[in-house]
């Protein structure tokens, strides 16, 4: 089935994406899906005599590949539709009640095209932020390499001290930096670099040597990775599909492993803030 399934897919592949003419398609089409399918309807007649195991093992795992893949959406259309905006975000730094604490913040999130909004809620519940504060993306690209010197790219967010920071990988690249000390010296030493050049073409409120001064003496305060764990809340009022494959996803979720580790930052300084969002 796997064989025949490839053959239909890639004969797609040579119908949209690389035009190749009607009659070389069918000259590969039709041959290969007579012989495949001849394997497939011969190993049907075996379903009843132990064939069921292994189609019964895949449906399972092509069921949680699915629950996943439909929990994923259900996160991502919450995260796209709440997003926060930069704008946004220095209205609720302008509030008399929010304070600007000492130190580096690296706060991750799964979007790059804004914040996630699980900044507002530990904002608005915790009445501060770190005086300099990364909003961090990791980036999986369809090489198996990144080069070092494109690793990270960041850019300023407009409030004095807030920063986007996108740490790119290939699939064969290691994820760790060898350590989380490693991981906030690297990304310190390409926002100065960034800030000196003015790459980005924004204006700042202080000097370039000041905003490198700035990145400095929050690394030397200490150093917080945050990351934010949104939780679904399936409702009486979800319907039934929603309230089986959701809770299959957040108990999937529950035992999914934090990149955190993986990137080698130290457990002291590991910061995981929840949030509920109700389906």
């Amino acid at each position: 089935m796997v064989m025949l399934i490839t053959s239909i897919m890639l004969t797609l592949v040579m119908i949209i994406i690389w035009r190749t003419p009607p009659v070389l398609v069918a000259a590969y089409f039709v041959p290969f899906v007579i012989m495949e399918g001849s394997y497939v309807s011969a190993v049907f007649t075996k379903f009843t005599e132990g064939g069921w195991l292994p189609f019964a093992i895949s449906m399972i795992l092509a069921l949680i590949m699915f629950v996943w893949y439909y929990g994923r959406q259900k996160k991502t259309e919450y995260e796209r539709a709440n997003k926060i905006t930069a704008e946004r975000l220095g209205e609720l730094l302008a509030k008399p009640e929010v304070q600007r604490v000492q130190g580096l913040c690296f706060f991750y999130s799964n979007i790059q095209d804004g914040l996630t909004p699980i900044l507002g809620h530990y904002i608005r519940n915790m009445s501060s932020l770190h005086s300099v504060t990364i909003f961090v993306t990791l980036r999986y690209l369809l090489v198996p390499k990144v080069d070092p010197q494109q690793r990270i790219a960041v850019r300023r967010l407009g409030p004095r001290g807030v920063y986007q920071c996108t740490v790119q990988y290939g699939y064969a690249d290691n994820l760790s930096l060898k350590g989380g000390d490693d991981l906030a010296a690297r990304v310190v030493s390409c926002l100065k670099q960034h800030v000196e050049a003015g790459a980005d073409g924004q204006s700042s409120p202080v000097s370039a040597e000041e905003e490198a001064a700035d990145l400095e003496a929050a690394r030397a305060a200490g150093v917080v990775h945050v990351r934010g764990k949104m939780r679904l809340y399936v409702g009486d009022d979800a319907g039934w599909f929603d309230k089986v494959m959701l809770r299959f996803y957040e108990f999937l979720h529950s035992i999914c492993r934090s990149a955190l580790p993986a990137l080698g930052v130290p457990l002291q300084q590991r910061v995981e803030i929840g949030m509920l969002y109700k389906v």
